[in-house]
C-alpha cells in the first residue's frame, strides 16, 4: 500500500475535476485506498460498495479513469487483492471506454500495456479467464495463450473465444491453418470436454463441423460420468457461471437448427438416452429444445409429434408438463393422441417454474384437437388458480399455460356448452374486481355474445382496432414485411385490408406466397402465442390468395 499511496498522492485530483455530480475525482485515492487495505475480514458489502463508486468515479469521466488506470492494475496484479477479477473486468470497461475522448488514454494504456499482460500469465485461472477478453478480438494472441495455457476451464473459454474470432478476422493462410490445426487436434484428443468445446469452436468456420460430430457428441454429452465435468469446467467470456451439461447440449442443438433433420434426431437420441439411463435432465432438455423449435419454425411439427407424444408417460412431471404443452401447441396434429391426453385430465404433475398442471396442458391440447372431452368443468378449471391472484409473471418466450382468453375465444362452436359456465365466472369476477374481467368480455365478444351482464349499463371496450388502411399502404406493408422480415403490427390489419379490397397486385400475391412458403412464425410472440398468431396470419394469407 505503501507505494501506491505515495503514486495516490502525486496525482492532482482536484484539477481533473468530476465524474458526475456526487462524484468529485477528490474521492478517486479514497476509495481506492478503502479496496486496498480490504482483507478476508471486511465486510463484504462494504467492500462492493467501494468497487461501485470506483467503477461510477473512472468510468464516469475519461480523464478521471485514465489517470486512475495505473492503480486499478496494481489491485488486479495484487494477490493480496480481495476483488481482483473486479478489478480485471474494470480494466476491460477502460480498454473501450475513453477512446477518443481522452487523447491521452491510448498512450497511458500502452505504457501500462506490460504489466497489464502479465494478467494473461497469472497464478489464478480465474484470473487468467477473466483477462482473456483483453485480447479476445485478436486471433494472434489468442492462438499464443492456447499453447501455454495448461487449465481446462481456461481452454474451453479460450477455444470457444478462437474459433469466433478466427472466423471472423482475415487470417493468413498460415494463420487459419494453424487454429484449424489446433481444432483439429483437439477433435481426437483423450479429454472429452475439449473434444465438445473444439467442435462448438469449429462450427463459425465449418458450418458442417457439428453435423459431422454428432455421433461423438451424442456419447459424451450422455455419459453420466463425463457430465457432471461440463458445470466445473465449461466457462465461456460472456459468462461468470460455467454452462452444465444441459446448457452445452442447448448450445449444440442450436447449432445444429439450420439442419432441422439433424436438429430434430439430435434431440430424439437425447430423449432416447435421457430414458434409457434414468437421466430426466436429459429428458427435459430434449423437450426444451423440442419447443423452441416448434415455436419458431412450422416445419418442425413432424418430427416434434412422435418425441413428444412418446413423453407424455414420463415419470418426471416437468418433460410431462411440457410434453403436453407441445401437443396443446400441434393443435389438430396431435389428434392420434387424443386418448393419452384424455387420460392425463389429472395429472397434478407440475413444472417446476411455471403455474398450471400436466392435465391443464392436457384439457388445452384437447380443446385444440376439438376433442369434446375438454369441455366438462373447463371454464372454472381454467378460471380457479387466478381467483386470488393480482396477475401472471412470466417471461415472452417460455412454454407457460394459456392465457383463459387464448383457450376460450377459439371455441365459439361449443358456446352453447360453454356459455354458462362463462357468464358464471364473469359475474363472479365482477363481483371482486378481478382481474380476468375484460378477458372473460372479449370471450363472449369474440362468440358473438353479449359482454356485458343483465343490469350493466357501461358500454363493453373492445381491444383496439386499428383504422383500415388504403390499398396502396396495406399492400406497402406486406411488402416490407416479406421483404425484412421484422414484425409489422399493422401487418395483419393490412392483409384484412387487402381481402376487404377485393384485388391483390402481382408483388403483393407474390409476397404472400412467398410468406406462406416461408419456414418460420409469422408472430410477434416468443411464446405459444407464436403459433397460435401464425396460424391465424397463415389463414388469413389463404383467404388474400383466393382474390383475383
Amino acid at each position: 500500500m505503501g507505494d501506491m499511496g505515495e503514486a495516490l498522492d502525486a496525482v492532482d485530483w482536484r484539477a481533473l475535476g468530476a465524474a458526475g455530480p456526487d462524484h468529485p475525482a477528490t474521492d478517486v485515492p479514497k476509495v481506492l485506498r478503502r479496496i486496498a487495505r480490504a482483507d478476508s475480514t471486511t465486510r463484504p458489502e462494504a467492500v462492493e460498495r467501494a468497487c461501485g463508486d470506483l467503477q461510477d468515479l473512472v468510468l464516469g469521466s475519461a480523464a478521471v479513469g485514465t489517470a486512475a488506470l495505473p492503480f486499478v492494475v496494481d489491485l488486479a496484479l495484487d494477490p493480496k487483492s480481495v476483488q481482483r477479477l473486479y478489478m480485471v473486468g474494470l480494466l476491460i470497461s477502460l480498454a473501450g471506454d475513453g477512446e477518443g475522448v481522452d487523447p491521452g488514454r491510448a498512450a497511458m494504456w500502452w505504457q501500462q500495456w506490460p504489466r497489464i499482460r502479465r494478467l494473461l500469465d497469472d497464478a489464478v485461472p480465474e484470473v487468467r479467464r477473466e483477462a482473456l477478453l483483453l485480447i479476445s478480438d485478436r486471433t494472434g494472441p489468442l492462438l499464443e495463450r492456447w499453447h501455454v495455457e495448461t487449465d481446462p476451464s481456461v481452454q474451453v473459454a479460450l477455444l470457444v473465444a478462437l474459433g469466433r474470432v478466427a472466423a471472423a478476422e482475415d487470417l493468413t493462410e498460415s494463420t487459419d491453418a494453424e487454429v484449424r490445426a489446433v481444432l483439429d487436434g483437439l477433435l481426437h484428443g483423450e479429454d472429452p470436454v475439449l473434444r465438445v468445446a473444439a467442435v462448438v469452436a469449429s462450427a463459425p468456420l465449418d458450418p458442417q463441423a457439428v453435423r459431422r460430430a454428432v455421433p461423438e457428441l451424442l456419447e459424451i454429452l450422455t455419459d453420466p460420468v463425463i457430465a457432471p465435468r461440463f458445470g466445473e469446467v465449461w466457462y465461456t467470456l460472456e459468462c461468470e457461471y460455467p454452462y452444465d451439461r444441459n446448457n452445452v447440449a442447448e448450445w449444440v442443438g442450436s447449432l445444429l437448427e439450420p439442419d432441422l433433420t439433424a436438429a430434430t434426431s439430435f434431440l430424439a437420441a437425447l430423449a432416447e438416452a435421457g430414458t434409457r439411463i434414468g437421466d430426466a435432465e436429459l429428458r427435459r432438455c430434449a423437450v426444451d429444445q423440442a419447443w423452441r423449435l416448434l415455436s419458431s419454425r412450422p416445419s418442425a411439427a413432424s418430427a416434434v409429434l412422435p418425441l413428444a407424444a412418446g413423453l407424455l408417460a414420463d415419470p418426471d412431471d416437468d418433460v410431462r408438463y411440457k410434453a403436453a404443452h407441445l401437443l396443446a401447441i400441434l393443435g389438430r396434429e396431435a389428434a392420434p393422441h387424443a386418448d393419452r391426453l384424455a387420460a392425463l385430465l389429472d395429472d397434478t404433475g407440475e413444472s417446476r417454474y411455471f403455474d398450471g398442471t400436466v392435465g391443464d396442458h392436457a384439457r388445452w391440447a384437447l380443446t385444440r384437437i376439438g376433442d369434446p372431452r375438454a369441455l366438462p368443468d373447463l371454464v372454472e378449471r381454467l378460471v380457479a388458480p387466478y381467483r386470488d391472484m393480482q396477475g401472471r409473471g412470466y417471461a415472452l418466450s417460455d412454454p407457460r399455460q394459456p392465457d383463459v382468453a387464448d383457450v376460450l375465444r377459439p371455441l365459439r362452436a361449443h358456446a352453447r356448452v360453454l356459455l354458462p359456465a362463462v357468464r358464471e365466472a364473469l359475474r363472479d369476477e365482477v363481483s371482486r374486481a378481478g382481474w380476468l374481467v375484460q378477458d372473460l368480455r372479449d370471450v363472449l365478444y369474440a362468440w358473438g355474445e353479449n359482454p356485458l351482464l343483465p343490469g350493466e349499463l357501461t358500454p363493453y371496450r373492445g381491444p383496439w382496432e386499428p383504422p383500415v388502411p388504403e390499398p396502396a399502404e396495406a399492400a406497402a406493408t406486406v411488402l416490407t414485411y416479406a421483404a425484412d422480415g421484422q414484425w409489422h403490427g399493422m401487418f395483419t390489419t393490412a392483409l384484412d385490408a387487402l381481402t376487404h379490397h377485393g384485388h391483390l397486385t402481382p408483388p403483393v400475391r407474390e409476397a404472400l406466397t412467398a410468406l406462406k412458403a416461408s419456414d418460420r412464425r409469422l408472430s410477434e410472440y416468443g411464446d405459444y402465442r407464436a403459433v397460435l398468431q401464425d396460424e391465424e396470419i397463415r389463414a388469413r394469407i389463404d383467404r388474400a390468395l383466393t382474390l383475383p
